[in-house]
């Protein structure tokens, strides 16, 4: 019976879409949450974001008739899924939906508690709705009760509080607490008594160290403030690092292997102190308008530190290399210069993009410099010893080995990267499990120079096939025999606030950010098939196989995508939104990117797909180890998705390089 800080962003989500909003009270929620809360999401006008739901395309959609039976279907689904877990502070889907409530929030607590250094909290105002409030309160209690939770009564701040100890039905000795008071109008839920004071206090005095008063939180909503001109109807904020360290604390279990978060700390990114957003509904012919800022400042204090720590060792009589130097000029140190994406004018798509992919990103980035600057963090990741460069060893054995591609890796292939890099994605009819295509192209200074080092570095690959195209020869690797070894369980764990709790199937930790499932460890494939070509355009091309190189090659003469209506549409949403000089643009048809995930599902093949959407969702429908427990999905309901695709418009985004950090901002368009 455990539960995410996920699942409560959904459970809001859906609420925010039933909801029913009163008068707004103050102080706001971010003034009641203390400066240790490491993740963010707040509803400021319940019955706002209703309203402006309500005109949008996706609403209809849920709301058709030919789509209403699959849509409450799904929904009983997911409930279902969500049922078998239960949830931690006893909040379901249903339970705000006929709540009259103002502002709404969840959040990811850190706590100075060597016990429990983690808590959830939830805060509803309900002013002028106490009968209704009080009412739920009961509700939940009833229904914790009848799940096996103990009931009780305890005193916090002088003002007596409804505690429910839960149990874990599949490990006894596992238990939670969940605490409920509905103190000056609002539902205040967690699981954490210091932190329920501390709440509570606050409405007296929010004091200077909460979360409005973080430094990243204020530059985040600033940033969004002065990007729209309307106020937002969804806020967040997640300070990174902190996040993942907690999510680490509730689980209670040590990483294994190499930690991630210490690792990447080390590296310098801790510059990236937080990152918050806003969303927009219904404004215009934008659906959904969202913005975001990353909030990064220079990194002075380390530069100066890393400058020192080299100076110290030159001194010492330890060779200084140039290429990876700290400099003052430097935005951030070590590893961390890797996040080099400079802005530039012009994003447009290039000539030989076509007209009918899924999806297309470009984006700026130094790539001759990140190679370079990725040497500190391959030492650190192999623990390489003091004085030991792995780094270079291993270019060594790449350049010399008599039995490897004797490749100069940085002069003869990365000293040609010229910095841009597109991404576009499409399927082949007719659908199938092998139906999804992508594929990446890098710009380079010297087509037939980088055309002789691909050579060279396919000759050591025993898998390949060579085929030979309208005068290229196009390398294709197919079902690679050698199995890489991809650790991806982070070991949040699977207990307590970990698992199908803090951040499990649907959330970011616990099972689904590194799950202890058989097909997420152990030894994989990276990438079973995949095929690669130098064109004479200036870019190496790396696709998910042979057949979609050729499509790409042939329709250079073909109608291309910048041409079309639905992306003309999305890049005139993007500049009216600021998208100027830009360092990353993206552009999504949803239609298509959703159409062969939706078919596979409907022909019963979604467990049988490989990508990342297909796992997720997987996820949320229950995996065929399941079977015995969860319900499958009845397919007969899900409409031909033609119904489904005219309520899918055009999306786009764009990222802007700042001096303290990126903004990001987009928008989903109606579909015409």
């Amino acid at each position: 019976m455990t539960n995410s800080f996920s699942k409560l962003m959904v459970a809001f989500a859906l609420t925010t879409v039933f909801g029913v909003a009163s008068v707004f009270a103050a102080p706001s929620t971010d003034q009641l949450l203390p400066d240790t809360t490491k993740a963010y999401f707040a509803v400021p006008d319940l019955d706002e974001l209703q309203q402006r739901f309500e005109k949008t395309q996706i609403h209809q959609l849920m709301t058709d008739p030919v789509i209403k039976p699959f849509a409450e279907e799904l929904k009983r689904q997911l409930q279902s899924r969500f049922d078998q877990t239960g949830i931690r502070l006893g909040i379901s889907f249903e339970d705000l939906e006929n709540l009259s409530a103002g502002e709404a929030a969840s959040a990811v607590i850190a706590v100075e508690d060597e016990v429990q250094p983690h808590a959830l909290a939830l805060i509803v105002d309900v002013t002028g709705s106490l009968e209704d409030a009080q009412e739920l309160v009961n509700r939940i209690g009833q229904e914790l009760v009848e799940q096996g939770a103990e009931e009780s009564s305890i005193e916090v701040a002088g003002q007596e509080v409804t505690k429910y100890t839960v149990t874990d039905e599949d490990n006894p000795e596992v238990s939670y607490n969940a605490y409920y008071i509905i103190h000056k109008d609002h539902i205040i839920s967690t699981d954490h008594t210091k932190v329920l004071a501390d709440i509570m206090a606050r409405f007296e005095n929010p004091g200077d160290d909460n979360v409005a008063s973080l430094e990243a939180y204020q530059v985040a909503m600033q940033r969004c403030d002065d990007a729209s001109e309307v106020a937002a109807q969804i806020r967040w904020f997640v300070e990174p690092f902190g996040y993942a360290k907690t999510v680490q604390a509730a689980a209670g279990v040590e990483p294994q292997g190499k930690n991630f978060q210490e690792l990447l700390l080390g590296q310098g990114f801790g510059a990236i102190r937080g990152l918050g957003g806003w969303v927009v509904v219904a404004e215009g012919e934008k659906e959904f308008t969202h913005h975001t800022f990353v909030y990064a400042p220079r990194d002075t204090q380390g530069i100066e530190a890393q400058i020192a720590l080299e100076d110290e060792a030159a001194a010492n009589g330890i060779e200084k290399d140039e290429r990876i130097a700290a400099k003052d000029s430097d935005q951030y140190r070590l590893a961390a210069r890797m996040l080099d994406f400079p802005n530039s004018e012009n994003q447009a798509p290039q000539s030989w993009i076509p007209s009918n992919v899924s999806t297309y990103t470009t984006m700026n980035w130094n790539l001759r410099d990140t190679f370079e600057y990725a040497k500190t963090l391959v030492n650190e990741y192999l623990d390489a010893e003091e004085g030991q460069d792995l780094f270079e060893e291993i270019l060594e054995g790449i350049a010399h080995d008599v039995n490897g591609p004797q490749l100069d890796i940085r002069d003869e292939l990365v000293g040609y990267l010229a910095g841009r890099v597109s991404i576009m994605t499409g399927f082949k009819e007719p659908v199938d499990i092998d139906t999804h295509q992508w594929l990446a192209a890098i710009d380079i200074t010297d087509a037939p120079a980088v055309r002789k080092a691909v050579a060279k570095f396919m000759s050591a690959e025993p898998n390949k096939q060579e085929r030979e195209f309208n005068g290229y020869i196009i390398y294709e690797v197919l079902n690679v025999e050698e199995e890489i070894d991809i650790e991806l369980n982070l070991e949040f764990g699977d207990d307590s606030f970990g698992g199908e709790g803090f951040g499990g199937d649907e959330g970011f930790g616990g099972e689904d950010f590194g799950a202890p499932e058989e097909e997420a460890t152990g030894p994989q494939p990276l990438i079973s098939q995949w095929a690669v070509t130098v064109s004479d355009s200036g870019h190496i091309i790396v696709a998910s196989g042979a057949d979609f190189i050729e499509d790409l090659l042939q329709a250079e003469e073909a109608s291309q995508l910048d041409d079309t209506d639905d992306y003309q549409r999305v890049e005139a949403a993007l500049k009216s939104l600021g998208a100027n000089s830009t360092s990353m643009r993206m552009f999504s048809r949803l239609d298509k990117k959703n159409e062969p995930n939706y078919k596979l599902l409907q022909q019963g093949k979604m467990h049988q797909s490989d990508t990342i959407a297909g796992k997720l969702l997987n996820r949320l429908m229950g995996s065929p180890k399941d079977e015995e427990n969860i319900e499958k999905l009845d397919v007969s309901k899900m409409p031909e998705f033609e119904k489904v695709a005219k309520y899918l418009g055009p999306s786009g985004t764009y990222v802007q390089t700042r001096e303290d950090g990126w903004f990001i901002s987009g928008a989903v368009l109606k579909k015409n």
